[in-house]
């Protein structure tokens, strides 16, 4: 009586396989949540760099037209300025109104 030995076939992945990839992939993918986590915060920059660009572009061409957002040493007039808008005294823009858009 001869004995045949059974060889282990395998059709799969093992468990433990299974569980080295399961890691590997959360690994990965913390890494590459901290590195996109910084994103958020540099998009808000742009975007605020965008608005103050936006700003002083919009306050320099009231400026050449005689208008001024800016009120001297009166913060809620300025503001007030920036919502409702400003307009110049005289020359070929005193009708126009500059006023920050939303």
């Amino acid at each position: 009586m001869t004995h045949s030995s059974t060889s282990r076939r395998s059709d799969g992945f093992s468990l433990m396989e299974l569980l080295l990839v399961i890691a590997l992939i959360g690994i990965l993918s913390n890494i590459a949540l901290f590195a996109l986590s910084g994103t958020c915060s540099k998009v808000d920059v742009l975007k605020n760099r965008r608005n103050a660009q936006t700003l002083a572009s919009q306050a320099a061409a009231a400026s050449a037209a005689g208008a001024s957002f800016v009120v001297s040493g009166d913060v809620c007039a300025t503001i007030t300025h920036l919502q409702n808008g400003t307009a110049p005294c005289s020359g070929a823009f005193k009708s126009r109104v500059f006023k920050l858009q939303r």
